[in-house]
């Protein structure tokens, strides 16, 4: 049997414990060896409940003690960018919560010291193991939507009361969130449009916040894209919705008429399969590729059905593509260049907003 890939994780929030709980459940293959937290008693709770060996209060430290294969970052996303680069400076590979970076810059420097050091790095989007997510992805690499995809649509519907910035003191503010909506909510539904269309290369948006007078941060952006296959898209991106209608999702036109859709909704708890299990399920609610009209009417209660499939969660899934990437010394299924695109289109959302002008986006 192959030897365990060894897990180092920072920051022990509540997201921490989507990678643990995934982790745990592939035992036979992965290993948590040790965390990290700024808040001591919060890694030494973290570390006995998911048994890692070792607890500590500085990445640096944690790094240098060695042992370790990935490491999982999961802190503000201000601070995603350090402790990546840490870990491939140190020769260790990095899977980071979204979005990868808080800035392009950031991204850059990232990927130059993975590429140096001959790590990978892979943003987690642990929505694309949905399946009706893969349903569409096979659909285009099939050639049902033709030869590209023409128009996409890019949308989060949400809610966030005053009490959801409150719980944690680094929500809702620029220097510790690094942005609203578009930062924190949104990033994978900009990754489900480039991931079907491609990279982006312009983009025109707007954004402001609202009806949130406590925050900081905007609360709703609208955006309009070029692409480079010559198609074009929208994103929308709202916590104004209450309720709350599909939290995550796309809609996409294909050269051959064709149209589908990948919709992302909350799961009642007593509806969830695993306690442990998605808070949400990925449909298909618009599906009509000729022949398979059937799809969309069947997507709901197959996605209740599937749960998480033969792991406890959609991080477990992304996580065990991760152990294979280094036991098979691949790249990843979600690469680094894939996470610095969707940073890309929220930063140039950001300066397109500000500056009332188109911004041109590149790899």
């Amino acid at each position: 049997m192959a030897s365990k890939v060894r897990f180092g994780i920072i920051g022990t929030g509540g997201i921490a414990r989507a990678h643990a709980v995934g982790l745990a459940a592939m035992a036979n293959d992965a290993e948590i060896v040790s965390c990290c937290d700024v808040q001591a008693s919060r890694a030494e709770d973290f570390a006995k409940t998911y048994g890692a060996r070792r607890n500590y209060t500085s990445t640096k430290e944690m790094l240098d003690a060695g042992g370790i294969d990935v490491v999982c970052v999961c802190t503000p996303h201000p601070h995603h960018a350090d402790p990546m680069v840490m870990a491939a400076e140190r020769g260790i590979h990095g899977v980071v919560e979204k979005p990868l970076t808080n800035t392009l810059a950031d991204a850059d420097r990232l990927l130059e010291a993975a590429a140096k050091a001959g790590t990978f790095v892979s943003s987690m989007s642990q929505r694309r193991w949905f399946p009706a997510a893969q349903r569409i992805r096979k659909a285009i690499d099939d050639g049902k939507m033709g030869d590209k995809i023409v128009m996409g649509e890019s949308y989060c519907e949400m809610w966030r009361d005053e009490a959801y910035y409150r719980r944690d003191a680094w929500r809702g503010r620029w220097d510790t969130e690094g942005g609203g909506v578009m930062t924190n909510q949104s990033p994978h539904n900009i990754d489900f449009l480039l991931w079907y269309m491609g990279p982006a290369i312009e983009l025109k948006a707007y954004w402001a916040n609202v009806n949130h007078p406590y925050v900081e941060i905007e609360d709703n952006a609208v955006c309009i894209l070029k692409f480079k296959s010559g198609g074009l898209g929208i994103i929308k991106g709202t916590v104004s919705m209450n309720p709350p209608r599909r939290i995550h999702g796309v809609t996409i036109v294909g050269e051959s008429g064709p149209t589908v859709s990948l919709d992302c909704w909350e799961v009642p708890p007593e509806e969830r399969k695993l306690k442990t299990g998605p808070s949400d399920i990925g449909t298909n609610d618009i599906w009509s590729i000729k022949g398979e009209e059937d799809v969309a009417a069947a997507s709901r209660q197959h996605a209740l059905d599937y749960g998480s499939g033969d792991l406890p969660n959609f991080h477990a899934h992304q996580l065990r593509d991760i152990i294979g990437a280094v036991r098979e010394k691949r790249a990843p299924a979600v690469t680094g260049l894939e996470g610095r695109r969707v940073v890309a289109v929220i930063q140039g959302i950001y300066e397109s907003g500000r500056t009332g002008k188109a911004v041109t986006l590149s790899d």
